[in-house]
């Protein structure tokens, strides 16, 4: 999978494009494709270098929304709105 991930927390020039491993489909996780993506305000405050518990190398993200690829082994609800 490509992610954006922090080499370095000193802003966006920290930031390096990269292909990482599949992640593992586990119980009661799922493999999402993201579609769309989100940056928020903790985000660029750890990309900043401003939250001293992050360590790199770092992919950072967590708002997004997508399709579901793989589930694990528990049944997922899926809604569309």
């Amino acid at each position: 999978m490509r992610a954006m991930r922090a080499e370095k927390f000193s802003g966006y020039e920290g930031l390096k494009l990269v292909d990482l491993p599949k992640p593992a489909v586990s119980d009661g996780k799922v493999l999402l494709r993201v579609t769309a993506a989100g940056v928020t305000p903790l985000d660029h405050t750890i990309l900043s270098g401003q939250y001293p518990r992050a360590k790199a190398p770092l992919v950072l993200g967590n708002e997004g929304a997508g399709v579901v690829e793989e589930g694990g082994e528990r049944t997922f609800l899926s809604v569309r709105v």
